[in-house]
C-alpha cells in the first residue's frame, strides 16, 4: 500500500471546483486531474464511483491495485503534484496485468504532453 503521505486526501479535494492550474487528461479507462502543490513529493488519489464498479469489494481491490502500482513504480517521486485518478466503468472488466499496462501507457502518454 502507498504510504499515507503520498495519498491525496480526496475528502478535501474539490472535484467540481474550477481551478486554472488544474490539468485534465482523459484516457480510455481513466481521467486524471493534475494540480500543483507546494510539497516536495506528489500525492495520489483514486475515485471509483459505485455506478462505475458495483460492489465495494471490487472497488477496494481496484484501489489496492492502483496504489500498489504507483508505489512499486516510484511515481510518487514526481515532484509537487496532486494527481487524482477518476476510474471509468470500463476498468471493471480488465485483469490486473491489463490494468497495470493501461495505467503505465496512460502515465507515459500524459507525461509526454506536459
Amino acid at each position: 500500500m502507498l504510504a499515507k503521505k503520498f495519498r491525496l486526501p480526496i475528502q478535501q479535494y474539490r472535484l467540481g471546483k474550477k481551478n486554472k492550474d488544474t490539468i485534465t487528461k482523459k484516457g480510455k479507462f481513466f481521467i486524471a486531474k493534475i494540480t500543483p502543490n507546494d510539497l516536495n513529493f506528489s500525492r495520489f488519489g483514486i475515485v471509483i464511483s459505485a455506478k462505475a464498479v458495483n460492489g465495494a469489494v471490487k472497488r477496494n481491490r481496484l484501489k489496492r491495485i492502483f496504489f500498489n502500482f504507483i508505489r512499486l513504480n516510484r511515481f510518487q517521486r514526481i515532484l509537487g503534484k496532486d494527481i487524482l485518478l477518476i476510474i471509468l466503468s470500463s476498468v471493471g472488466e480488465l485483469t490486473k496485468s491489463q490494468i497495470e499496462n493501461e495505467l503505465l501507457s496512460f502515465i507515459k502518454s500524459s507525461s509526454k504532453k506536459q
